[in-house]
């Protein structure tokens, strides 16, 4: 797990001894670890592929085999509301997660809370977030293999607006003007500038400069919340 960065940032949010239902698992490495370190004694491991579950099976030992179960189905489909219930779902899109919560919108109401991780259109999972009556506990930035991954700890809660820098970036990164998130704001103002010039200058399809311009303003508002507190 020295390599996981992302993995082990989900399970620093994991409180001990919550049941933990791992959605779309693959290998099982959060369960394992989980399982091996003492931080959960009832884990449920999903994923809608056999095939994947069965490479977690094969890594089973007699003690591991008693605390995690494993389960073949779609999101939270099938599986019982318990107390002290926690879900992680990672390693997908934000359009994925959003249908998962949303086709058990009840079950996840239910969860003492959730951490999701996505690396693509996480803007749109804080705005799904906060409209369905989620608070947004934790929200930060985790790096692994040349790669940004967005990570949140929320639960069913009051729910707090967020301004447009938080709906793109996270609010404990902009609080702690960590150095990831400046990194990631260079490569992003970069890239998005580059992208509203080629559009200014080489196409006639200008729908997505309302998108850029919004992230570009984004962009602008935490450098300037940054100068503020100087």
């Amino acid at each position: 797990m020295e390599d996981k960065k992302r993995l082990l940032d989900i399970i620093s949010l994991i409180d001990k001894n919550k049941k933990v239902i791992d959605i779309g698992t693959d290998h099982g490495l959060v369960p394992l670890y989980l399982a091996k370190n003492g931080i959960s004694k009832e884990i449920l491991a999903t994923d809608i592929s056999e095939k994947s579950l069965d490479k977690l099976r094969s890594a089973l030992d007699s003690d591991t085999r008693k605390l995690i179960q494993t389960k073949v189905t779609d999101g939270f489909k099938g599986i019982s509301k318990k107390e002290g219930q926690v879900a992680i779902i990672a390693g997908m899109g934000a359009n994925t997660i959003i249908d998962i919560i949303e086709e058990s919108m009840d079950f996840a109401k239910n969860l003492d809370y959730m951490i999701l991780a996505s690396n693509v259109n996480t803007e749109k999972l804080r705005l799904f977030l906060v409209e369905k009556g989620f608070e947004i506990m934790n929200d930060f930035l985790s790096f692994e293999n040349k790669k940004y991954y967005d990570i949140i700890k929320t639960r069913f809660a009051k729910a707090s607006p967020l301004s447009l820098s938080e709906t793109y970036y996270g609010k404990d990164d902009i609080e702690n003007k960590s150095q990831i998130l400046k990194d990631k704001l260079a490569i992003d103002l970069k890239k998005n500038q580059k992208f509203r010039e080629d559009i200014l200058a080489k196409s006639k399809d200008k729908k997505n400069l309302g998108r850029i311009d919004e992230r570009l303003k984004a962009i602008e508002e935490i450098e300037n919340i940054w100068k503020l507190e100087n």
